[in-house]
């Protein structure tokens, strides 16, 4: 970087190896135009979704739907928003937090995490009441006489 003197005159910059002003006049006939599309400059991850239903990106944790435990998924992270893939398939878009260690948790799947665990608590005290089969029609296929 070119400092300016108390005299206005502009010192020679070291790693430059010129003023840079100079460094620019001699590479500006060189420089052409910006790409048009500009290329890709997002953020290409693979993670694995953990056992909360969340995946974790640039030191932040982002909501998933529930269920999809263990998954491996792609992550798209831009400037502004997380983009979540599945085998190709987009399964979560959020902001983009730059808060080290943040939450961000989408209210649907925050009501469908929620809904699960209480279906595995339920599950687990019992309180769901499950029909017994009848297994006498495949007695009957065996011939076999209960």
């Amino acid at each position: 970087m070119t400092v300016s003197t108390k005299a206005g005159q502009l010192q020679h910059h070291r790693r430059v190896g010129a003023g840079v002003v100079d460094a620019y006049r001699v590479e500006k006939p060189h420089l052409g135009p910006l790409p048009d599309p500009l290329p890709d400059t997002d953020r290409h991850l693979e993670t694995r979704i953990t056992k909360d239903a969340f995946v974790r990106a640039c030191g932040a944790d982002y909501s998933v739907p529930p269920g999809l435990v263990n998954r491996r998924v792609h992550v798209r992270v831009s400037l502004a928003e997380v983009i979540v893939f599945l085998e190709g398939r987009e399964i979560a878009r959020h902001t983009r937090s730059y808060v080290p260690a943040d939450v961000v948790l989408d209210p649907k799947h925050a009501h469908a995490l929620r809904a699960a665990r209480e279906a595995e608590h339920r599950l687990r005290r019992g309180d769901v009441p499950l029909e017994v089969p009848d297994l006498s029609r495949y007695d009957a296929l065996l011939g076999v006489t209960p």
